[in-house]
């Protein structure tokens, strides 16, 4: 099996139809399918086989899911990444994935180009101006499509799991096949849907629910490199969008952008909540104000990443993140590894077809994560009587921002970094539009250290949304015997 077969079908069975829009372009399924092959031959040609990696660091872009598609198609693994990481960020993921090439934007290459004597590679791919791109797919397609296993790894994506540290979670074709899948199983979706693909594809919930769903039905995806409330609503208001799956600052965007009040959801076959905690406050609004309920579901990298959804043909239960979606079981757990019973909290645990195959090159991570088949989450919570889950906390230190995860070792790592930073702890900070915001307490040592120096110094080594947006000075940071920062202590203090 491949998921890239679902390409050379649909080039068959709809040439024409639109396989991806992004804005005034159109790639049809026949496009795409010769577009992928002759990608993926001249890869293969450039000596990347079966399980190689290629790291794509990409917007949503038609560029991106033609590297995805090919480098799948010839049995290679793609590494999808945020394509705003710093340089120390896209290092460790290319010396982590031990990646034979890298595809980005000409104009973000000097990301690489300041690691390249640490990384060099072979294999660099650019798109946009100056690219090299079209070189890359202007050559014959010999047939790419490699019979793989279930269990081959087809992505990698890197999460920092329980532990604080980026790691490559190896997603299989069977992993990603169930959850392309559940959009119709689900939703009922089919090949007459367009997704709204705004949350960026290097995200395990929009590359499977956005792109990979519609990859596999038919259907199509429209492409919004990034948030155009000019371009939103010009799309929303010509109705050709039918399920919007996204993160909860998105539909805050929605009830609330003046130019978006008009818009008509009645059609839309689903609308989705992923990512981080849908607030009853954004559901309530868009409830009043569009008559449409949102769906809230729940996912996690590791488990491809959807595990649990607010099914339509089910009672709506708002505050829920649902149920297990079809194959997938649920437990919850005490801290001895008892299954508690109904309303009584404790660790959230799946196990299903979705789970990943394990943390690259990380086997005792992988055992700590996975245990009897089963996903310890992390997150903490309950289910009801009707087995509806519900998430009351984190076990894992970890703050959800505009639906990305933030994992407080790893910024306070950096932070420490930082001469003249004797300690830190980040925390997050309520924040109706998304979620929550980074608020970073600091130990100076060099007391001429400002607030802006702190966020400037930090944004040179962290991605946008990792880095503090508030950061405040403190005299000292009281940590329990485990050496976790008592927060709580902190702010009581001040």
């Amino acid at each position: 099996m491949n998921l890239y077969s679902w390409l050379k079908d649909h080039a068959k069975a709809r040439p024409d139809k639109a396989a991806l829009r992004y804005r005034d372009t159109e790639v049809s399924y026949a496009e795409l399918f010769s577009l992928t092959g002759r990608l993926g031959t001249a890869l293969r040609n450039a000596g990347i086989g079966r399980g190689d990696h290629v790291t794509i660091v990409l917007p949503n872009i038609p560029e991106f899911v033609i590297t995805y598609m090919a480098t799948v198609g010839i049995g290679a693994v793609a590494v999808p990444v945020n394509p705003s990481f710093t340089s120390r960020e896209l290092a460790h993921v290319l010396t982590d994935s031990d990646s034979k090439a890298v595809v980005m934007e000409a104009g973000r290459i000097s990301t690489y180009t300041e690691i390249r004597d640490q990384h060099p590679l072979d294999i660099v791919i650019t798109t946009g101006e100056g690219g090299n791109f079209s070189q890359w797919t202007s050559g014959p397609d010999k047939g790419i499509i490699e019979d793989m296993d279930l269990d081959d790894t087809a992505a990698m994506i890197y999460s920092s799991g329980l532990t604080g540290y980026p790691m490559g979670a190896m997603l299989t074709q069977r992993n990603l096949d169930h959850n392309s899948g559940l959009m119709r199983r689900c939703a009922n979706a089919d090949d007459t849907d367009t997704t709204l693909t705004l949350i960026p594809c290097f995200h395990s919930f929009s590359a499977s629910v956005n792109m990979l769903s519609m990859l596999r039905y038919g259907g199509t995806a429209y492409l919004m490199r990034g948030l155009d409330f000019h371009e939103l609503q010009s799309v929303l208001m010509r109705g050709a969008i039918t399920a919007i799956c996204a993160v909860p600052t998105l539909f805050y965007g929605l009830t609330h952008h003046p130019d978006l009040q008009e818009v008509d959801y009645t059609h839309m076959r689903v609308l989705i909540a992923g990512g981080s905690a849908l607030s009853m406050e954004i559901y309530t609004a868009f409830k009043e104000r569009f008559h449409v309920d949102i769906r809230q579901g729940y996912g996690i990298t590791e488990a491809s990443p959807v595990c649990a959804f607010n099914d339509p043909r089910r009672p709506l239960k708002p505050e829920s993140i649902g149920q297990p979606v079809p194959d997938v079981q649920v437990r919850i757990i005490d801290e001895q590894g008892a299954t508690l019973k109904p309303y009584e909290k404790g660790e959230i645990l799946f196990r299903g077809p979705n789970i990943m195959k394990g943390y690259y090159k990380r086997e005792k991570e992988t055992r700590e994560i996975i245990r009897d088949g089963w996903l310890h989450t992390g997150d903490l919570g309950y289910v009801d009587e009707d087995g509806y889950i519900y998430i009351t906390g984190y076990k894992k230190e970890m703050i959800i921002t505009s639906g990305f995860n933030v994992y407080n070792k790893e910024v306070e790592n950096v932070l420490n970094s930082i001469p003249g930073i004797k300690d830190s702890a980040i925390t997050g900070v309520p924040d109706l539009m998304r979620g929550a915001i980074i608020k970073a307490y600091v130990v100076a040592e060099d007391h001429a250290l400002t607030e802006n120096d702190v966020k400037k110094l930090a944004r040179k080594m962290l991605a946008s949304y990792k880095t503090p947006r508030k950061v405040e000075f403190v005299q000292e940071i009281p940590r329990d015997k485990n050496g976790k920062a008592l927060i709580e202590r902190i702010e009581s203090a001040r």
